[in-house]
């Protein structure tokens, strides 16, 4: 297995990813949230899970301000991030050629992937996981509930962007949904230790459960 860090220049910007490979059929792209990033549970233990079930990975490294979220709008914070989603795939495209894409995306990275990369002919195949979507903002609720990939959605049910309404009309489509009982939008359980555990590890179940 290889691990690569690659620098992309977009005029007076460095675009950074980093490629887990090892020859797989299969890669998992993962758009981490604006402060939660890859060394953070969710992301770590399912890096681990992707290449335990023989997945190569690539993470973007965003470098956007701490508060994109209260000061642009989301379909404005998509296109910027597109910029540099686009930059990486193709860089990735030209190297490595895959049968199989999943994108997983967590709170920040589920815009992109929800407002665009659903839409694109190249992902029309791919599965959907997205971990806490934004789901309180309308137009990421309704792209989200319009999404024609398989997906699986996991929310807790304390989460500030758990949207009742939303979560309704979700039900009863493709859309495979998981609402962990009591947890943030961390999928945490405030100040419970092993129940925060035991819903880290029911989220990994999920997602083993999703890509097999």
């Amino acid at each position: 297995m290889e691990i690569h860090e690659r620098n992309l220049q977009k005029e007076e910007k460095v675009v950074t990813y980093t490629h887990i490979n090892s020859g797989a059929p299969s890669v998992c792209i993962m758009f981490s949230g604006a402060g939660y990033n890859y060394n953070h549970p969710l992301f770590y233990y399912a890096t681990m899970m992707m290449i335990e079930q023989g997945i190569d990975v690539v993470h973007l490294h965003y470098q956007y301000e701490a508060n994109l979220l209260k000061t642009h709008r989301v379909e404005d914070i998509s296109s910027l991030m597109m910029e540099d989603i686009h930059l990486v795939i193709t860089d990735l495209s030209q190297k490595h050629i895959y049968q199989k894409t999943i994108l997983l995306g967590k709170s920040l990275g589920t815009i992109p992937i929800t407002l665009h990369l659903t839409k694109e002919e190249i992902f029309r195949e791919a599965q959907i996981i997205l971990l806490t979507p934004l789901l309180k903002f309308p137009s990421i609720a309704k792209a989200t509930v319009l999404i024609k990939q398989e997906v699986l959605l996991v929310i807790g049910n304390q989460d500030l962007h758990f949207h009742h309404e939303t979560i309704e009309e979700i039900k009863g489509r493709t859309v495979q949904l998981k609402i962990i009982d009591g947890a943030n939008h961390s999928l945490d359980i405030d100040y419970h230790t092993d129940q925060s555990l035991q819903a880290l590890k029911t989220v990994m179940a999920e997602l083993k459960r999703f890509i097999s």
